[in-house]
């Protein structure tokens, strides 16, 4: 969590709402993939830090179904990211605070 909250940092620092969030594997402890908010910077209302996250992570393992992972998000995620984490097959969902 403590990268999650770094990278919802950063996200406040580019003037995003900070919301950040980290994929791990938990069998190992690898932190998979990191990101905060950028839906403005990148003018794409998609670029939810889960949704950036999820995608660095199916890039890095080749494969966008991301069984048995965790990801630990600073907010609650939005119902397009619950969606997009229930499609990836997360194996787990922590987050910091309720929206």
């Amino acid at each position: 969590m403590r990268i999650a909250l770094a990278e919802a940092q950063a996200a406040a620092d580019r003037g995003e709402t900070p919301v950040g969030a980290v994929v791990v594997d938990p069998a190992t402890g690898e932190v998979v993939a990191a990101a905060g908010n950028a839906p403005i910077g990148e003018s794409d209302p998609t670029a939810h830090a889960e949704i950036r996250a999820l995608r660095a992570a199916a890039r890095k393992r080749g494969n966008y179904r991301l069984t048995g992972l965790t990801l630990y998000v600073t907010l609650e995620p939005c119902p397009m990211c619950a969606g997009a984490i229930s499609h990836a097959r997360i194996g787990r969902v922590v987050f910091g605070a309720e929206d």
